[in-house]
């Protein structure tokens, strides 16, 4: 699929040195980068694993939303079979590969589809330092980058029923919330008129459904309504990745964004139908608004496409419409693509020196410090434990990947916390939110989760905690590690 894309734009070099060129950089950037997963990612790196230990959700999550559906079973899946011949971390390191190296050879089409300007040899260290800004939720080892895949090969495909049809096959049955990419995609064939394509989603979005209803129905769509409600669920409380860009759109409800979104987004259509029925990569940033300008998660998974728009955008236009100061760096900046493009030391310096500072740039987001905190609790002291967090953070996971017979509250998601005392939702609620709660409430809710352990982090709480009443409670601070005390809970 990818050489097919490839061989339809037009490069300098042959086919194979493309590939060869981008392998290469794949392969130092994920070296510089060690460690890339982060919080769901080393879950589920754990999962696919210690499928005989982790079995099921409850008993990872106990009082959790669900017990024994698990939504990442396709993902896991696929994971267990690099796991089957290779350790955690060279896991991460083969699969970061090979998402960098897809989303290198991706960007540089989408640039030579999107930007008229004739780069030539630059394309290379442009689509590097797209790489370097925007990769973050490639490298992390989440089926979601699969979506970002998804998206962009359907952006660059022709008119063609099958071609899509085999490419959403492939793709929905790994992610259990494929209808929101394949949806939007089909919602640009529609706009665009292209209604092979358009068929060729729909269908085989269709089947994708039947593959989650048949392996549980039950599971599956309770766990599509949780996320659908998980602004009520979490009441209030927020964890980064699904905090909006702007800070206006926190409280307003889904339910009345959603249309608000697609009916601001049917009018621009509208009113310009022409440049969007031309331009499908600023059709499907359009329609996917409602997702990436409403939760940072989404935002990190489309932006190599926001970057390669805001760049056609500079290239493409019409010094009539560009500030005059911009005007005059994009000029700047075309005398030196001119210039360099076509020197020989450009080839044999620039594009060398350039790849291994970008690299080692790239080294900078590496988390191998923080996922190793996560060590301490490999120690057999931890085995079959009950782990009570007042935060939902990397860590947590990171605890799972050392030791997955531990058992933590909360999951993975901050609102799927469940308890037959209805009350001690709102209790928890508090707990992880920076206020913090009382040393009576967290008492009754450590008992009544049945914890083994609590793991308070000071940094993200302005509670005070009494330690001799914790004591008298039979919680007792046993270790200060970094930011964190633990609590060893007398039973």
């Amino acid at each position: 699929m990818l050489v097919y894309i490839m061989i339809k734009n037009n490069s300098i070099f042959p086919l194979y040195i493309n590939c060869i060129f981008y392998l290469i950089s794949a392969i130092l950037f994920s070296y510089f980068l060690d460690m890339g997963a982060v919080d769901d990612g080393l879950r589920h790196i754990a999962f696919s694993a210690n499928s005989e230990i982790m079995k099921s959700w409850g008993e990872v999550f106990p009082y959790s939303l669900f017990n024994n559906y698990d939504p990442w079973f396709s993902w896991h899946f696929i994971l267990s079979k690099f796991l089957l011949f290779f350790s955690y971390e060279q896991t991460q390191y083969i699969v970061n590969t090979l998402a960098l190296f897809i989303l290198m050879l991706l960007i540089d089409n989408l640039i030579r589809e999107y930007i008229k300007y004739k780069l030539d040899s630059f394309i290379y260290i442009l689509v590097l330092i797209i790489v370097v800004l925007s990769s973050f939720r490639y490298v992390m080892l989440r089926p979601d980058m699969l979506s970002g895949f998804f998206v962009m090969i359907a952006i660059l495909l022709k008119n063609r029923f099958f071609t899509i049809f085999f490419l959403t096959l492939l793709y929905g049955p790994s992610y259990y919330l494929f209808f929101l990419y394949t949806g939007s995609i089909g919602l640009v064939y529609l706009i665009q008129q292209k209604m092979r394509a358009f068929l060729g989603v729909f269908s085989a979005s269709i089947l994708s459904l039947i593959f989650f209803l048949f392996h549980d129905m039950n599971g599956y769509i309770q766990t599509v309504l949780n996320i659908l409600n998980d602004q009520n669920l979490r009441m209030g409380a927020e964890v980064l990745e699904g905090k909006p860009i702007f800070e206006f759109l926190t409280n307003i409800n889904y339910f009345i964004l959603l249309p608000s979104f697609l009916v601001i987004a049917l009018i621009l259509v509208y009113k310009n139908y022409e440049y969007f029925k031309s331009n499908t990569l600023a059709s499907l940033l359009l329609i996917t608004s409602i997702l990436w300008l409403n939760q940072y998660r989404y935002f990190h998974l489309f932006l190599p496409l926001i970057f390669v728009y805001f760049l056609s955008i500079v290239f493409n236009a019409n010094k009539k419409v560009v500030f005059y100061k911009l005007r005059k760096l994009q000029v700047v900046l075309k005398r030196f693509f001119s210039y360099s493009k076509n020197k020989k030391s450009f080839y044999l310096i620039a594009l060398p020196y350039s790849l291994f500072m970008l690299a080692y740039i790239y080294g900078f987001q590496s988390v191998t410090q923080k996922v190793e905190e996560g060590k301490i609790f490999e120690n057999n002291q931890f085995n079959e434990k009950i782990i009570l967090s007042n935060t939902m953070n990397p860590e947590m996971f990171s605890i799972l990947y050392y030791n997955p017979t531990i058992k933590t509250i909360p999951s993975c998601s901050i609102g799927w916390f469940e308890h037959k005392n209805k009350h001690l939702k709102q209790v928890y609620i508090d707990m992880v939110s920076s206020k913090g709660i009382s040393e009576e409430k967290l008492k009754e809710l450590i008992f009544s989760t049945n914890a083994d352990i609590y793991l308070h982090y000071t940094n993200l709480s302005k509670e005070v905690l009494d330690f001799d009443k914790l004591e008298s409670f039979g919680i007792i601070p046993k270790k200060i590690y970094k930011n964190k005390i633990l609590f060893e809970v007398k039973k």
